[in-house]
Formats: structure tokens, sequence, C-alpha cells
């Protein structure tokens, strides 16, 4: 594990890992976003890195300046990070990991990833992805799932959400570490959240606490969600008045909603009005969301 930098002596007994990938699948950052949230309010210990030099194109995911409290300028490298959580009662634990998709040497990134893992005693792997789609900010967010494991197929089958996996066609990170890991005898589950493709240069709180919401319910793990209900409350607000601007967004968000409501998952594409322009209504939805981020921030 040459390319992995660890920060402490890792654990031996943790059956579980919960994965993260920025990029190909993380629609409005809601699976980085979730990520984040359960690191943060489980007070997750930082057991290890993935070093970045041989996996990232740093033209495309370029390394940031930051200043310290000192004034020191720091640079800070695209993040591939584990973290560990120990319950304080005697219950099994978490391997937690969140990452940008790499440019390159995949098979080689999954395998490093995979090392810390079977190093961990992870057995099992909950993979953790966002889609955009014809959904309206307005409903609750979907979630859909598969799983290798009988167990937890039955458990999404009970909930109403699993999904014969039925999509061909170029794939992400994800894909090829959850191939690897089935190829070492691991078992694994996928969550994929259905994020508002009219908002998906937004960060969407929304999304994240509907993919918590299942991990929870899997693992029995209790998460304060208060401080993330508060965030989809003002994203819901944002988003409202952010439609409320034009008046043929307004109508195609109904049929959205009209489509969800009535149809269920299987709901068709709503026609959208010759005069509709979506990247126009993203573009402007983006920029207003923005604006409203940046007055917050003053």
């Amino acid at each position: 594990m040459d390319a992995v930098e660890f920060h402490r002596e890792p654990p031996s007994n943790v059956p579980t890992m919960v994965v993260a990938f920025g990029g190909w699948i993380d629609a409005g950052e809601a699976v980085t976003g979730a990520m984040r949230y359960l690191v943060h309010h489980l007070a997750a210990s930082h057991l290890a890195s993935i070093d970045p030099e041989d996996f990232f194109d740093f033209t495309q995911v370029r390394p940031v300046v930051r200043l310290t409290a000192e004034g020191e300028r720091v640079i800070r490298w695209p993040r591939s990070a584990f973290w560990t959580w120990q319950p304080p009662e005697a219950r099994a634990g978490l391997l937690l990991f969140r990452g940008m998709e790499p440019q390159r040497r995949w098979r080689t990134y999954a395998t490093a990833l995979l090392d810390v893992a079977a190093h961990c005693g992870v057995q099992r792997i909950i993979s953790l992805g966002a889609l955009v789609a014809d959904v309206p900010h307005t409903r609750p967010p979907r979630v859909t799932g598969s799983s290798t494991d009988p167990a937890w197929h039955a458990r999404l089958e009970a909930w109403g959400i699993y999904r014969r996996p039925s999509y061909e066609g170029p794939t992400g990170i994800a894909s090829v570490v959850l191939d690897a890991a089935r190829r070492r005898g691991l078992v694994s589950l996928s969550l994929m959240g259905h994020a508002p493709h009219y908002v998906r240069g937004a960060t969407n709180p929304a999304v994240s606490r509907a993919l918590l919401g299942y991990v929870t319910r899997l693992l029995n793990l209790e998460l304060e969600m208060s401080p993330l209900e508060q965030a989809v409350q003002a994203f819901r607000t944002q988003c409202d008045q952010a439609v409320a601007q034009d008046a043929s967004t307004q109508a195609y968000v109904r049929r959205l909603e009209q489509a969800y409501d009535t149809t269920g998952d299987e709901a068709p594409r709503p026609q959208r009005d010759a005069d509709f322009n979506s990247e126009q209504l993203m573009q402007e939805l983006e920029d207003f969301l923005r604006q409203e981020r940046d007055q917050g921030a003053e």
C-alpha cells in the first residue's frame, strides 16, 4: 500500500465501509455532502489518505491555496481520505471514505482503497450516489438501491426502493471499486439519490438527507439530523424564490409535481413548452442561489 499514508494504527474489526465519490455521480454534491455530514456528526477519526500524485490530473482537479489564521499560504491537494468510527457501546464500527473521482490508474486506485478496507476487516460496502432526474424540488427526493447481499436486498425490497441494475454505458470509479470488491468476495449495496436536473449546479442538502436516512436505517445509526433539516428548509426556500421569478419555470415545476404524484417512480418525462430553455433556467437558478449564499455569508 505504497500510495496510502496511515495516520495511526488501523483497526482490524470494522465490517462495514461507506464510500462517497465526488464527480460522476455526485449531483448537487449530495454524496460528498452526506459523507462530510456523517464524518462530522459521528466525530469519526481520520485514519489514512491515498496520495493523489499518481491518480489525479492536477490541471483538471486543481489544488487550492488557503490562508491560515497566521496568514501562511497552504496548498490543499485533492483528497481521498478514510475515517473510522467506533461506537461507545460494544458493537461494530464503520470505515468511511470520501474522495474525488481520479483521472488516472483506476484499477490501481481501487486496489489501494480495497487494501485499506481489507486491513480493517471490511466485509460489506455501501456506495452512495446521486444523479439528476426529472423530479421537482418540492417533493421528497427519491432514492433507489440495489445490493449483492440477500439480506440487504430484502430490506430494499421491503422499503420499495429496490431497482434491478439495468444501465449500460460509460461508468465511474464507484462501479469500478464495487466490481473489484465483488471479485474479492465482498458484498455491496448502492444507493442512488435523484436530484432535480434544473438545480444541479447548486449544493442539494435534501438529497444528502435522503441518502443518510437510508444509511442510518440500514446500519441502525443514531444521527442528529436537525442541522441538515435546517439546511434543507433553507434550500427549499431559495429554490422556491428562484422558480417564482419566471412563469414558464413555475408551470414546468407543476408538471413535474403532477408526474411525481401520479405515476411514482415510473413517471414519464413531462413535456416542456417550446420556449422552455432548461440550460438558461439552470444558469438563472444557479446565479440566484449563488447570490443568496453570498448575501448570507456577508
